[in-house]
């Protein structure tokens, strides 16, 4: 490149305003500019900010908004009212079921969903036994009825959306067709149950 060329490249490229905002900062010879952020940008940085401690007063330090617990039964609440579910979680409103028809509709109901963790004869596997003294989370209609209905922390799932009957029904059945018997299989675990 001649001189004529270097000059005017370096004309070109020359501009007052990139010399104000070099800063001393030079590193093997590259130089850096104090460039900063757009205003926008900033503003929607400061908003950000702003929001998130209003946000942590709102849900944590002045307990206004609902926690994530709250929410989840909110939602379980709509579902239910929405979907006709009923809370059959209270002693007196169930009883054990001992018509044929109701239990055979109970074991279907345990043939389609309990065997793979209960076995077919109620002897356990995953799932506990259901057929021998020692019962985990109470023995009686009440009880069964509320795991079966609403799961359990050792993995035991959910079956609400089955409805309240048929509930009722596979909790009768496994009371009346499988407690007791004493099938070899799982060995015992939690309280002892009459």
């Amino acid at each position: 490149m001649t001189n004529d060329q270097n000059h005017i490249q370096d004309e070109y490229f020359h501009d007052e305003n990139l010399d104000k905002k070099l800063m001393d900062h030079d590193y093997d010879g590259i130089k850096e500019l104090d460039n900063p952020a757009p205003a926008w940008i900033m503003a929607i940085f400061y908003i950000t900010i702003f929001f998130s401690v209003m946000y942590g007063a709102y849900y944590f330090w002045f307990s206004q908004g609902p926690t994530q617990d709250q929410e989840y039964l909110a939602e379980v609440n709509e579902y239910n009212t929405k979907f006709g579910q009923k809370e059959n979680n209270a002693p007196e409103a169930l009883t054990i079921l001992t018509n044929e028809a109701d239990i055979a509709e109970g074991m279907a109901f345990y043939q389609a969903n309990c065997v793979a963790c209960h076995g077919a004869n109620g002897e356990g596997g995953v799932g506990s036994n259901l057929t021998d003294a020692n019962w985990i989370h109470g023995c009686d209609i009440a009880s069964v009825a509320k795991i079966v209905k609403d799961g359990g922390p050792n993995g035991m799932m959910s079956y609400k959306q089955h409805g309240d009957k048929k509930i009722q029904q596979v909790a009768s059945y496994v009371l009346t067709k499988l407690k007791g018997t004493n099938k070899p299989g799982k060995e015992l675990q939690g309280e002892a149950c009459q």
